[in-house]
């Protein structure tokens, strides 16, 4: 579960440090886009600060695909604890 959290965690910062674009809207419309907001900033600071991000705040492809690569790992790794459990639970 901790490899899952952590692919998908990284992914989420780097998508806050991403500016938006002028036509992406808070709620999908409107003119609401350029600078990430000062609450995003200072997330994404934190992440830098605790090297979830690299310094610039841009994951490589590279570090998109291990991302992706340890949430599935992560989440098979859960599925597979959850079924032996049941069967545990069944046999007795």
């Amino acid at each position: 579960m901790l490899l899952a959290s952590y692919g998908l965690i990284r992914e989420s910062f780097a998508s806050l440090a991403e500016p938006r674009g002028f036509g992406e809207g808070r709620f999908g419309e409107g003119t609401f886009g350029g600078t990430p907001t000062p609450s995003e900033r200072g997330l994404v600071s934190l992440a830098i600060w605790a090297r979830l991000l690299p310094r610039d705040g841009k994951l490589t492809l590279t570090d998109r695909k291990r991302n992706a690569t340890l949430a599935i790992v992560g989440s098979a790794i859960v599925a597979i604890s959850l079924a032996v459990e049941l069967v545990l639970a069944v046999a007795n």
